[in-house]
């Protein structure tokens, strides 16, 4: 890719919050995977008013185990975005490396030549050797 779609800052967020979310996501897939016990409150599945144990069980374990691969696609997609917004940082700062502009904090008069008078004609400015203050 050439060019940015997003900016430094926007592509920096979307890293931030893409590695948050395949953790997050990650996490809840395995939970749900083993089957906690405290996720249990948190979705309704077709299997409540079964009066068969077996059959119960066996759609409880479904019910986990689809919440668990939609998590898991989940925290994929924000792998997807992990790499597009890295590659928009990457893309931005080789950009701003091309570039002339200092990184670093310089005079504002570096650079400047004077002639043998110690006036730049160039700027207006009058530089002078005594470092005195009046």
């Amino acid at each position: 890719m050439k060019w940015p779609l997003c900016g430094p800052k926007l592509s920096l967020c979307c890293s931030i919050i893409s590695v948050w979310g395949i953790i997050q996501f990650a996490l809840m897939g395995i939970f749900f995977f083993i089957e906690a016990a405290p996720l249990l409150d948190d979705f309704e599945f077709d299997g409540k008013n079964e009066t068969n144990l077996n059959i119960f069980n066996s759609k409880l374990k479904d019910a986990f185990h689809q919440r668990a691969y939609n998590c898991w696609i989940a925290a994929f997609l924000y792998v997807g975005l992990l790499v597009f917004a890295g590659i928009q940082f990457m893309t931005n700062m080789k950009k701003s490396s091309r570039t002339n502009i200092p990184t670093s904090i310089t005079s504002p008069f570096a650079g400047i030549t004077t002639e043998q008078n110690g006036f730049n004609s160039q700027h207006g400015i009058q530089f002078s050797n005594d470092h005195s203050e009046t």
